[in-house]
């Protein structure tokens, strides 16, 4: 009994000695560091939970590194630069072109004609519809797509990572085109600047019709030029922006496109289908099920089932996992390949954006990708890495 009393004195002591070790040797003034509750960090996530949770580094990075402003600056300044040098091409354009108009005027003279050019470029609401006729100069202009080239969808990603179900709901995305008013690093600037200088300034986006209201209020708040219908094209439902850039190519002399996604550049990467965009319930009675698709690229299927049986807003199948053919579907090889083929375009006629979060990329890993249960979506994901093998050394 006596030994026991003198652990039971030793160990209290020794308690009583680091605690007073430890309240003594912290700062005064230190700050206290809030600890998340043991069951929100080692509570279970379900597949759904995880695809999005594998999102959290990329939309961090883009939230608060240096490097991602870093690169938005340099982006808009490449394209600063490519107005820069369009600018001085299109004034030595204009003298050539006074120069022709003076000498078929001075021929005209000579050969007794009683009409005359007088010599003028034409204003640029009528060089367009005159493109067609020799010695006219197009409009120059800019074309952009919006989200992630000049606002980033950071902070309804993060809704999303903490509320992976609301990808499902139309109202979550309705709601942050409408509040949202941060723009990327360098693109207010850029886009004054080229107006100043007379650039038509095209904002080409993958949104649909639906968010079209919202977008054009969201560029007046922005002080950016061109909110128009006229300048502001929507997903016209081809799952492709190249229906677009062949019409603009026609009618102006485009300077450079900016985008985050390969397809926002007129080089053929087009979408295998079209995940985007369009806010359309077609309910079938029979089902209870309501199809909404929006532009955080995501189809989903709501069916009236309880939560356990959903994976991803879709039924839980029991289809075998064939990663392997799977993967034979991935198309993002010959989008590398396209994009290799335009390899000295990148950086003046084609300015691209950071975006680690979403893009083509990864719905171009299987076929109907975005369609698949989420355990199956992760499983790919894995098995498309590359992989460093180590090999154990002999003893």
């Amino acid at each position: 009994m006596n030994r026991i009393r003198r652990l039971l004195l030793t160990s209290g002591t020794l308690l009583m000695l680091t605690a007073g070790i430890c309240f003594v040797t912290a700062p005064a003034d230190a700050a206290v560091t809030p600890v998340a509750p043991l069951q929100e960090e080692m509570q279970f996530l379900t597949p759904l939970q995880q695809t999005e949770d594998e999102r959290l580094m990329a939309v961090l990075w883009v939230q608060r590194s240096a490097e991602y402003r870093g690169l938005s600056y340099q982006a808009y300044n490449l394209a600063t630069m490519e107005v820069d040098k369009a600018l001085a091409q299109r004034r030595e354009e204009e003298k050539t072109l006074r120069k022709a108009t003076a000498n078929r005027n001075r021929e005209r003279q000579r050969n007794g004609a009683t009409s005359r050019d007088d010599g003028r470029i034409p204003p640029e609401n009528e060089t367009g519809k005159q493109s067609g006729q020799k010695g006219s100069l197009r409009p120059l202009a800019v074309v952009l797509d919006i989200d992630e080239t000049i606002v980033s969808n950071a902070p309804i990603g993060v809704y999303y990572l903490e509320h992976p179900e609301a990808r499902a709901n139309y109202n979550a995305w309705e709601q942050w085109i409408v509040q949202h008013n941060e723009l990327l690093p360098g693109a207010g600037d850029f886009l004054k600047y080229a107006n100043k200088h007379g650039i038509q300034v095209f904002y080409v986006t993958g949104r649909g019709p639906q968010d079209k209201a919202a977008t054009s209020r969201f560029l007046q708040k922005a002080g950016l030029p061109f909110p128009d219908a006229t300048h502001l094209l929507m997903n016209d439902r081809s799952g492709s922006k190249m229906n677009h850039f062949a019409r603009l190519a026609r009618r102006y002399d485009i300077i450079c496109y900016l985008g985050d996604n390969a397809g926002d550049f007129p080089i053929g990467a087009v979408r295998e289908d079209n995940p985007v965009i369009y806010k359309e319930e077609n309910t079938d009675k029979n089902s209870g099920s309501a199809t909404t698709i929006h532009n955080n690229g995501t189809k989903h299927l709501a069916v009236a089932k309880t939560e356990t049986e959903i994976q991803n807003g879709k039924p839980k199948t029991e289809m075998p996992l064939d990663i392997e053919s799977m993967l034979k579907h991935d198309k993002n090889a010959k989008r590398n390949r396209i994009v290799d083929d335009h390899k000295h375009s990148f950086g003046t006629k084609f300015i691209l954006l950071p975006n680690p979060m979403y893009g083509d990329w990864e719905s171009n890993l299987a076929k109907k990708y975005r369609k698949l249960p989420a355990e199956q979506r992760i499983a790919l994901r894995k098995a498309a890495l590359k992989r460093f093998e180590i090999k154990e050394k002999r003893k």
